[in-house]
């Protein structure tokens, strides 16, 4: 249209805006109809119509239709990447693992069996006074050397000098007595003998004769007597002597003094059976000791008498000493399982005191030494102690029989050949059956360790993942 008149709206003031009127011609002036056309046709009708009912319900199959286009291009990739995942999983869990295996060896013949032990003097005394009195001097002192026989106290004992004294005399009253009896009975003898010679004459009755005959008897019968009392005398002096020997404390063998009770002028009692009593001196035999060590009962019976035995102190580092076994109890003992065997160790530099604690090497020799594996390989669970071993391409497990355990590396005294393929790394995913694929194939030591760490302790265990269908 060339023209055209806009009606706004009005305003809020009520009042209505200006309409431009169209310029008067020729046709307008003329027909007044004309002009109300021109300007009805010129405005803009605000009324739009509404949609109908099939313009909304295809609309709304559009937008479903566009929705649905959109959640089909996300979500049918994202399911078929789910599914690869999901597959992928599977084959990577079907797929064989990888183990690292070994073969057990044997333990060597001659294993070291280390053992604390604790030393003791060969020979150890306590020398108690044999007789009452004073102490007169000490000759020894603790920690001297002394020899067998030396002179080590004397004993001031005036009653044991007097009761001797009296005893000799008694003795040679006794001794008197004797020759008297002796000098009656020759005499006796010999009136009945010259009595006898008479016999059936008329110089002598048998009344007579039978008198001389029992004088002779009785003398005979005094003679006894007095050698019996000589006899006790002679014991008397004798008991008494020895008791006054005893005043001097002599050393009974060679050894180190290790105690000493009295000083001089003690008053020293000769009994050594009161509890109350002291010993005068303490004396211990440490040329040649004895080593007391426990073993367990896994090593028990490989203890034999003669066997010899590799001594150590830390006190002489570098050092070994050499003993001999001289015998065993050859019983276990109850608390602990162990069976208390003597060595017999040579110590004449004096270098090893009694009381040490040492470490005793026993070269044990085994006449079948068992099969050795590694610790990681040592499964524990409700079947008790096991191995995975792989065969034909799969995991089998094998329960197995522990020995002693030397840190490292275990012992198995049954339920192996030898000739197994071990598994080392044992983890979650070695189950029963399940195929494998052998990484690494670890070598074998040529021995295993020479001493164990702990003979009697448990090993250590892997403990194993309990879940279905494991064994």
């Amino acid at each position: 249209m060339d023209r055209a008149q806009l009606t706004p709206p009005p305003h809020a003031s009520g009042h209505r805006s200006d309409v431009r009127q169209p310029a008067a011609n020729s046709d307008s002036a003329g027909n007044g109809h004309a002009a109300a056309d021109d300007f009805d046709h010129d405005r803009i009708n605000l009324n739009v119509r509404k949609p109908g009912g099939a313009w909304i319900i295809g609309s709304v199959i559009a937008v479903v239709i566009v929705l649905g286009a959109l959640l089909a291009a996300g979500l049918l990739p994202r399911l078929h990447q789910n599914k690869e995942l999901a597959a992928d999983a599977s084959a990577a869990e079907n797929a064989p693992i990888q183990v690292n295996v070994t073969r057990p060896h044997r333990a060597p013949a001659v294993m070291n069996v280390a053992l604390p032990g604790t030393i003791r003097p060969w020979q150890e005394v306590s020398i108690f006074a044999r007789t009452t009195g004073y102490l007169k001097g000490f000759y020894v002192d603790i920690s001297e050397q002394v020899k067998k026989g030396q002179l080590m106290a004397e004993i001031d004992s005036p009653e044991i000098d007097q009761q001797l004294r009296g005893a000799k005399a008694a003795l040679l009253q006794f001794q008197a007595a004797q020759t008297k009896a002796e000098s009656d009975l020759e005499l006796a003898e010999a009136t009945w003998k010259r009595f006898e010679t008479l016999k059936g004459t008329s110089g002598i009755t048998q009344l007579e004769l039978d008198q001389y005959k029992a004088a002779a008897n009785s003398a005979r019968a005094g003679v006894a007597s007095a050698k019996a009392n000589v006899a006790s005398g002679e014991a008397e002096v004798q008991r008494l002597t020895e008791l006054q020997g005893f005043e001097k404390v002599t050393a009974p063998f060679s050894g180190v003094v290790t105690g000493r009770t009295y000083d001089v002028g003690s008053m020293i009692i000769a009994n050594p059976t009161s509890l109350d009593i002291k010993p005068m001196f303490k004396i211990a035999m440490n040329d040649v000791l004895r080593v007391f060590v426990n073993v367990p009962q896994s090593s028990s019976l490989m203890i034999r008498k003669g066997m010899e035995v590799k001594i150590a102190a830390r006190e002489r580092p570098g050092r070994t000493y050499t003993g001999k076994v001289m015998g065993t109890t050859n019983y276990l003992d109850p608390a602990n399982r162990s069976l208390l065997t003597e060595i017999k160790v040579d110590n004449q530099d004096l270098s090893l005191l009694p009381g040490m604690y040492v470490d005793a090497s026993f070269s044990v020799v085994r006449e079948k030494p068992p099969l050795i594996i590694p610790v990681p390989a040592l499964i524990t669970g409700a079947n008790g102690n096991q191995v995975a071993l792989v065969e034909d391409g799969k995991i089998h497990f094998r329960t197995i029989e522990l020995g002693v355990d030397y840190g490292k590396e275990l012992e198995v005294v049954g339920g192996l050949e030898g000739d197994e393929q071990i598994v080392t790394n044992p983890g979650e995913r070695t189950n029963e059956g399940v195929a494998v694929h052998i990484a690494t194939v670890e070598e074998s030591p040529q021995s295993a360790p020479a001493t164990p760490d702990a003979p009697t302790k448990q090993p250590p265990a892997r403990e194993k993942v309990a879940a279905a269908g494991k064994p």
